[in-house]
């Protein structure tokens, strides 16, 4: 147990040095200048979206950034999804809403409806954004300086993450705990490896020329973490690429309650260790059980400095993430275990096929 113990220590103390890394290199969204304004086409996937729609393609309308073309995919919503969209498209001739089809042999939903808005899009970049994504002043042009400043095909972000219940600040912070510890971001863009990886499908930005090209969307259609696979695919063919966390200009409230949190991070959480459930489960047993290996097999002295670093590692992921360090303080425990949850929920519903989003099952093949 000793060795375990001495592992745990300094695994916990690479993880800090990461989290650090990203801290002290800012590896957020900058303010930048840019000299023009290309058209960008902003593509938005939505699936009973009505009381989000509205909000984010208004926000596009009233944006700094002008020169923009955008694209709704109603997908067969069943509540009045299009009917907002369309009465903001009456009056803005840059807004368009495509109605959705049931969905081809072998596709997923957000798969299939991203590559149906690409067809129509006629922009020099492409920015994917999620129905739930609150945007604000200077993101376009920031976005787009930064990817032209770095000569990249693909910028994704982490929007900052809203939290307003106690179920959601057990659970959303999960991911950005997971993603500032383990990753240096730095290296999603100056690595080729396309283990070094990380995207969230919620901020995509691309150059157009090289998505036309690759159709990346169709390319991994049945891919049910396919922000991730792209990225991955994107660095295996060469292209320059980085993910970056969020700031004041992109939020995001991604769940309201425990059950859809724990729904939603089920089914990518696997995809956060390259897919393998064995690294996700070992990492969830040492970094929610190390404190007792450590007590029980380590001096004292060991114990105070992991409990020291622990703490640490929380005060930094949560300033890098702009998250509230009190309450990650406070429901580490709970997130920990939590998180626990989550994989057994994620083993339990891939084994049986029956991951579900959005009302469809995302395990299979095909959902007509």
């Amino acid at each position: 147990m000793t060795w375990l113990a001495y592992f745990i220590v300094f695994f916990t103390t690479l993880r800090l040095l990461v989290a650090l890394s990203n801290f002290i290199l800012k590896r957020w969204l900058k303010e930048r200048d840019l000299s023009e304004e290309p058209l960008v086409s902003v593509l938005i996937p939505a699936r009973n979206e009505e009381k989000n729609i509205g909000r984010i393609v208004n926000d596009l309308v009233k944006h700094d950034y002008k020169n923009l073309e955008i694209i709704v995919y109603d997908d067969l919503s069943e509540d009045k999804t299009y009917q907002v969209v369309q009465e903001i498209a009456a009056k803005h001739g840059n807004v368009k809403v495509l109605n959705g089809e049931y969905l081809p042999e072998g596709w997923l939903g957000k798969n299939h409806a991203c590559h149906r808005m690409s067809l129509q899009a006629q922009g020099d970049y492409l920015l994917f954004l999620d129905a739930d994504v609150i945007i604000k002043k200077g993101l376009v042009k920031n976005a787009l300086a930064h990817l032209r400043k770095y000569q990249l095909s693909l910028l994704s972000i982490f929007p900052v993450q809203i939290m307003k219940s106690f179920s959601e600040r057990l659970t959303v912070p999960l991911m950005n705990w997971i993603l500032v510890s383990l990753l240096p971001l730095i290296s999603t863009r100056i690595s080729s490896r396309p283990s070094l990886a990380a995207a969230n499908g919620q901020f995509m930005l691309f150059e157009a020329e090289v998505y036309h090209k690759e159709t990346f969307h169709k390319i991994l259609k049945s891919h049910k973490v396919e922000d991730i696979a792209i990225f991955r695919l994107m660095k295996k063919k060469g292209y320059k690429v980085e993910t970056l966390l969020g700031n004041k200009s992109i939020s995001c409230r991604m769940y309201h309650s425990w059950d859809e949190a724990v729904k939603g991070f089920s089914k990518n959480v696997f995809e956060f260790f390259g897919g393998s459930r064995v690294l996700a489960l070992l990492f969830g047993l040492l970094t929610t059980f190390g404190f007792v290996v450590i007590l029980l097999a380590l001096p004292l002295v060991f114990t105070l400095m992991y409990f020291l670093m622990v703490m640490l590692l929380r005060i930094t992921i949560s300033l890098a993430s702009r998250q509230n360090v009190f309450y990650n303080l406070l429901f580490a425990p709970l997130q920990q275990i939590n998180f626990l949850i989550v994989m057994v929920i994620a083993l339990v519903l891939q084994n049986k096929k029956a991951t579900t989003w959005k009302g469809r099952n995302i395990d299979v093949e095909t959902d007509k």
